[in-house]
């Protein structure tokens, strides 16, 4: 057990943030997983996890680091899946073996399992054309729904406006209805409602972007598109390679992106009323996150947790950012939730009390040394950092 502790403690101040964008993301049992992205320093893409079990401040999250994928991987799109809902998959985007210049056109699936920590790319049939720039969401039947999306490779760029489905249980793919689909298009964010429909926002065509009054939706139930205008201020720019998360009172916060011409947007927050289909922008308190691109947001409670991405076409983040979706207040400190109290029957008796108080003793003691010499160094590099390293889309 105490191995266990300290091990635990090494990987977490021995882990320095990347600076990444163009990730993906997948919660399981209070860990927030990060999978691949863009990292200019390394030939290697990340993979490693935030420990919610833990409190810390944002200056210093709980990263616990994972060993690297078999293949790198980007702009891919993530869910968690399975029969046990303990999977990862992921699909499409950029992947390529390490120390290769060739990329993998077949294979568009990865799965990591959580639980025994092994890495595959099964062999699945009637694969469609690899893409980037879409964004799945998952039912609780284990369906992956992926719209849209675009290929670019060899000089050759193609959008496509198909709804692929793939069933993470049967590793079997479908596609959706073609009737009243909208145009193809790419770097948009999807949310699904407890309705069962799918709400699309913003995004780029080939020849510009969607307005952002323009919602387009998918009922997973009936298999059928429609379409509604959203009400919105003027002065809210259109965006795509946002981010999205859906609050349990049916609000829809987006943050960042970038606009038509690769510059980023204004207001950076936006909140949509799926009930009124009404835009806002309220206001937002503490220590505000640059405008960033390419980034990802994943509720976690309260917060909207948003991770790295690019603050502009030559900088990117290293830093992730709270934010509290009750009073829109970025919080510089995530406390954990205390754990469930020993029931009467599970509470220790004398012998193992004093047994367990002696072990706590020599543990903590342990833990204190490892703790002051992690955490001194911790501290001297957790300032705001940036790297170049843009990328294009």
């Amino acid at each position: 057990m105490l191995c266990q502790i300290i091990s635990w403690i090494i990987s977490i101040y021995s882990f320095k943030s990347p600076q990444i964008l163009a990730h993906s993301t997948a919660l399981i049992d209070k860990k927030l997983y990060f999978i691949g992205g863009y990292n200019s320093k390394t030939d290697r893409t990340p993979f490693f996890y935030l420990d919610l079990n833990q409190s810390f401040y944002i200056s210093s999250p709980a990263y616990v680091n994972l060993e690297a994928p078999p293949v790198n991987i980007i702009w891919a799109t993530a869910c968690v899946g399975g029969a046990n809902n303990t999977t990862i998959f992921i699909f499409g985007g950029i992947s390529w073996y390490r120390k290769s210049a060739s990329y993998i056109m077949d294979k568009l699936i990865n799965t990591f399992d959580a639980t025994s920590r092994e890495w595959s790319a099964p062999p699945i049939e009637r694969e469609p054309i690899r893409r980037r720039g879409l964004q799945a969401v998952i039912d609780n039947k284990g369906n992956m729904y992926m719209f849209g999306g675009y290929y670019e490779f060899d000089n050759y760029t193609e959008y496509f406006k198909d709804m692929i489905i793939f069933n993470t249980i049967t590793f079997t793919y479908s596609i959706g209805s073609t009737i009243n689909r909208p145009p193809s298009v790419a770097g948009y964010t999807a949310t699904l409602l407890p309705n069962g429909i799918i709400v699309y926002i913003g995004g780029k065509v080939w020849n510009g972007i969607v307005s952002i009054k323009n919602i387009t939706m998918y009922d997973i139930k009936e298999d059928s598109w429609n379409y509604t205008i959203a009400r919105f201020p003027k002065d809210i720019e259109d965006r795509s390679y946002h981010s999205a998360v859906l609050t349990p009172d049916g609000r829809i916060i987006c943050f960042g992106g970038i606009s038509i011409f690769h510059i980023t947007v204004s207001p950076s927050l936006i909140v949509l009323n799926t009930t009124s289909f009404e835009w806002s922008y309220p206001e937002h308190f503490g220590m505000k996150p640059p405008k960033l691109h390419s980034h990802s947001a994943t509720l976690v409670e309260n917060h909207m947790i948003i991770g790295f991405g690019n603050v502009t076409t030559e900088r990117t983040s290293s830093r992730i950012y709270m934010l509290d979706i009750r009073n829109y207040t970025w919080n510089s400190y995530y406390e954990a939730s205390l754990p469930l109290l020993l029931s009467k029957t599970d509470q220790l008796n004398p012998p193992l009390l004093v047994g367990a108080i002696v072990g706590i003793t020599i543990s903590v003691t342990s833990i204190l040394g490892l703790l002051l010499f992690f955490g001194i160094r911790n501290y001297r590099r957790a300032s705001l950092s940036y790297t170049s390293g843009g990328i294009e889309f």
